[in-house]
């Protein structure tokens, strides 16, 4: 798999016009050498790469204190082969840390500070934006490889996650399917629901943890059945971590990323194929068009 890292300047696209009109009304998150340049995003090819075929587009949302580069490690842990990926950097933003310890049996914060970080976080703005970074991203793979527009999914990791469902929700037309790792669920405030009628025909993965030696939020089954009232395509698969395992959050995603590649070649070669119904057939023969 190749990379392009384009933090170097891009050439003008048409229709990347929307983004162009509205990103000044917006606060400022990058700096004017940025914004005149290019908005900072990785895209990578597959291995041997063949321009007479139509691959199939991830575009990933990476976590909370991550960047762009996040698609690098991402990307040939879903597949080497199958996909073109671009990969946006999140908007500039802060995270709390907090230094704790035991002072008389019992722990208390010692100091607390912010530190500027790379997040998605969901006020009305930074959510236009978020959806603009993704339009714009699918916009520079396509310039630069064959993709297939009608299998565009979208995918994201924590509060990378939470967006991508976000931007999905609001755009269901435009996505075959989004998928999150290890995100809370869009809040209610946002009306997520607000296309319900277009949203029956997107396949939607959620995946989970419950264990102690993760920090994965727990799943909020009170939306969760709001999701399938709406009559939504819901997937829902819960990791955990061994912790007699070394490397067991990186053993833990290597699971979640393979799966993720099989949920969506299904979606790509039969997207009439039901979730449950995926996952009993991928251990069969696989489909000769399917590119290892």
């Amino acid at each position: 798999m190749s990379i392009v890292n384009t933090q170097e300047p891009l050439p003008f696209v048409a229709s990347s016009e929307v983004f162009t009109k509205t990103y000044k009304s917006l606060s400022e998150r990058y700096s004017a050498e940025d914004r005149c340049n290019s908005f900072p995003h990785i895209v990578a090819s597959p291995m041997h790469y063949e321009s007479g075929y139509a691959y199939p587009l991830i575009v990933w949302l990476h976590d909370a204190g991550k960047s762009e580069r996040e698609i690098v490690e991402v990307a040939p842990k879903i597949s080497s082969r199958n996909y073109v990926a671009v990969a946006p950097r999140g908007l500039k933003s802060f995270q709390k840390r907090i230094v704790r310890s035991f002072v008389n049996g019992r722990l208390v914060d010692k100091k607390s500070w912010e530190e500027p970080c790379n997040n998605w976080t969901e006020n009305d703005e930074d959510v236009s934006e978020a959806e603009n970074l993704v339009f714009d991203a699918i916009t520079e793979a396509c310039a630069k490889y064959n993709v297939n527009r009608r299998r565009i999914f979208l995918l994201g990791r924590g509060t990378g996650g939470s967006m991508a469902l976000r931007v999905a929700m609001r755009n269901p037309d435009y996505f075959a399917g989004v998928a999150s790792i290890d995100g809370a669920l869009p809040s209610l405030n946002k009306t997520p629901f607000r296309k319900w009628r277009f949203l029956r025909d997107l396949p939607v993965l959620i995946t989970v943890g419950d264990s102690a030696s993760t920090t994965v939020p727990r799943l909020d089954m009170q939306m969760l059945r709001l999701y399938h009232t709406a009559g939504l395509t819901v997937l829902v698969r819960q990791y955990n971590e061994d912790s007699t395992q070394a490397n067991a959050e990186q053993t833990r995603m290597s699971s979640i990323l393979a799966d993720v590649n099989r949920w969506i070649m299904e979606r790509t070669l039969n997207p009439q194929t039901t979730p449950c119904d995926m996952f009993v057939q991928h251990g069969q023969k696989e489909n000769s068009q399917v590119r290892r």
